[in-house]
């Protein structure tokens, strides 16, 4: 019996390997606007049709040392990346659900997830009609297992969804005259609500708290590029203040401090944002697909 679930386990994380192989076509050829039947893969660069052993999910980037087998130049460490990770989620998938309709459903999310966050990141566009399926996806998911209250649980939650990011965006224009993120992360929110329904609150602060790891830090690099020593020096005093008030003077001095210094970063930043002649969107939805994987795997 394990070796029977071994082997499915290989073949699953085999599939997860070639569909991370199609999911880098999709992404790039959904940007240029291609068909991603036809024509067949090619190098970006010289745009000789490639090989089938070049085509080789991983392990061609390896033996060609990540390069072009014909004009030599540099092959993205995308490629590879999406592959493993794409191979991952999908074993992940299976040794979280089995053998269920549930692991079906579940690879379909992630696949939707890994796209969207690659054009996201790439060129800061995403498909909407990829979330709008995913949508659908949970619908279909929620009422299979629930029956009409699944039905209806979905339905609120993406209201919510789209409400709540809806409100987060449109905030911007009290501050930069403009939206503070792209309608694609409405979508978004409304598909995970779609899939979590009333839970749908979780994946939407999960999300707040990946893009604080991983796109502050973002932000404050183009702030220091910028020269902006102000922000900078403030940002950092504001962490300092968090990790000594949460470890050593927990006192109301020290939480006024750590307020003032926040409140000011925060004026300092909208400041900013407002006179800034070039406004650039930070990618979303790789934060929202961090809160809605989790939500997947560990809930």
């Amino acid at each position: 019996m394990i070796d029977t679930y071994l082997y499915v386990f290989f073949w699953i994380c085999i599939i997860g390997l070639c569909f991370g192989s199609f999911f880098n076509v999709v992404i790039l050829r959904s940007l240029s606007n291609e068909s991603i039947v036809f024509p067949p893969s090619k190098c970006p660069k010289c745009g000789n049709k490639l090989k089938w052993w070049h085509n080789i999910p991983v392990l061609s980037y390896i033996l060609l040392r990540g390069k072009c087998g014909f004009c030599k130049e540099k092959i993205s460490i995308q490629y590879p990346i999406v592959e493993i990770v794409t191979m991952i989620l999908f074993g992940a998938s299976f040794l979280r659900y089995g053998l269920s309709l549930d692991t079906i459903f579940c690879i379909f999310w992630c696949s939707c997830l890994v796209i969207m966050t690659g054009t996201d990141i790439k060129e800061k566009l995403v498909d909407c009609n990829i979330a709008i399926a995913m949508g659908v996806s949970g619908i279909i998911f929620n009422t299979l297992h629930t029956g009409w209250y699944g039905f209806i649980i979905s339905i609120i939650g993406i209201l919510i969804g789209i409400i709540v990011m809806e409100i987060v965006a449109r905030a911007g224009y009290l501050f930069a005259g403009t939206r503070a993120m792209g309608e694609a992360d409405t979508y978004v929110a409304g598909a995970l609500g779609g899939i979590f329904g009333l839970q749908i609150y979780m994946p939407l602060l999960l999300s707040l708290m990946a893009s604080m790891i991983f796109i502050l830090p973002v932000f404050f690099y183009n702030q220091f590029k910028a020269n902006n020593k102000l922000v900078c020096i403030l940002g950092v005093l504001f962490a300092l203040s968090v990790v000594v008030f949460e470890t050593v003077w927990q006192n109301y001095l020290m939480l006024t401090i750590m307020i003032i210094i926040g409140l000011w970063l925060a004026f300092s930043v909208l400041r900013g944002v407002k006179n800034a002649e070039n406004r650039n969107y930070l990618p979303y939805v790789p934060a929202l697909a961090a809160g809605a994987l989790f939500m997947i795997f560990f809930f």
